[in-house]
């Protein structure tokens, strides 16, 4: 069984970015077009897929419509949920993003529970992550 997590990154954010934060997660199966990217995380049986060519850049995510950013990048990551530490790569990724650059972003399940946000006052994990 997966439950996908939805990650929306503040415009300005690239590609190689998301490559970078990569740093320190076992990955595989790595895939690169302009404006795309996907990698598989075997440690945790997940796999992410990420993507800047957005149609709508509005932040979807519940309670955060209002956040004074624009989404840049869009990515999911479809986890494994009989994994034991089913967000470990996930988690390290987040971390990265946030130490490694800049830009806002959130991380929820069905743009509904949010798991990890990251603004002005730095990054925000929610218990159950």
């Amino acid at each position: 069984m997966a439950m996908t997590l939805n990650l929306e990154i503040a415009k300005g954010i690239r590609l190689q970015d998301i490559k970078n934060a990569l740093m320190g997660v076992e990955y595989s199966d790595l895939s690169e077009m302009e404006s795309e990217l996907s990698v598989v995380l075997p440690n945790t049986n997940a796999s992410m897929s990420a993507k800047t060519n957005l149609e709508d850049s509005t932040v979807l995510t519940e309670n955060l419509e209002d956040t004074g950013w624009s989404v840049g990048l869009r990515a999911y990551f479809d986890v494994d949920i009989t994994v034991p530490n089913l967000f470990d790569d996930v988690k390290k990724i987040v971390f990265n993003l946030s130490n490694q650059t800049s830009f806002e972003f959130a991380l929820s399940f069905q743009y509904e529970t949010l798991y990890a946000k990251k603004g002005s006052n730095g990054l925000d994990l929610s218990k159950d992550f």
